[in-house]
C-alpha cells in the first residue's frame, strides 16, 4: 500500500510539473492571455518570473520521472527544483513594487491638514492643537 502512494505521488509530480511547465511557457509567449499577477510589473520581472516558473516545473517533473524509475535524482533536477522558487520570488516583490511606485500606489496620500500645518494644526485661538497656553 505504501508503494502505491509513492508511485501516486510520483504521478503526481509528474502531472503538475509538465503542467506548470506548459503554462509558464504558454504566458511567455503570449502575456496578453497570462493572469494579472503574472504579468505585473516590468517587462523583465515578467521574463524571470516565468524563467523561476518554468525551471520548478522542470525540477517537480523530473523529480517525478526519477522517483518512478527509482533512478537516484540528479543534482540538477534539485538545483530547478530550489532555483525555480528563489528566482520567482527574489524578483516578484521588487518588481511589482517598482511598478506601483510607477503608477503612484502603495504611498499614502498626504493630507493638507496634516499637524503642524497652518491650515489644519492649530485650534482656535492660534495655539498647536493639544498645547493650551
Amino acid at each position: 500500500m505504501d508503494r502505491l502512494w509513492d508511485v501516486f505521488g510520483y504521478v503526481a509530480l509528474l502531472v503538475f510539473g509538465l503542467l506548470v511547465v506548459f503554462t509558464a511557457r504558454e504566458s511567455w509567449r503570449h502575456p496578453e492571455r497570462a493572469p494579472a499577477w503574472m504579468t505585473r510589473g516590468p517587462r523583465w520581472g515578467v521574463r524571470c518570473r516565468t524563467a523561476g516558473v518554468v525551471l520548478l516545473g522542470i525540477g517537480m517533473g523530473g523529480s517525478g520521472v526519477y522517483g518512478l524509475t527509482g533512478l537516484p535524482e540528479p543534482w540538477v533536477v534539485g538545483f530547478c527544483r530550489v532555483a525555480g522558487p528563489m528566482i520567482f520570488l527574489l524578483v516578484f516583490r521588487p518588481s511589482v513594487a517598482r511598478g506601483k511606485r510607477r503608477r503612484g500606489e502603495g504611498r499614502p496620500p498626504v493630507s493638507g491638514a496634516a499637524e503642524g500645518t497652518a491650515e489644519g494644526g492649530r485650534d482656535d485661538d492660534g495655539s498647536p492643537k493639544g498645547h493650551v497656553v
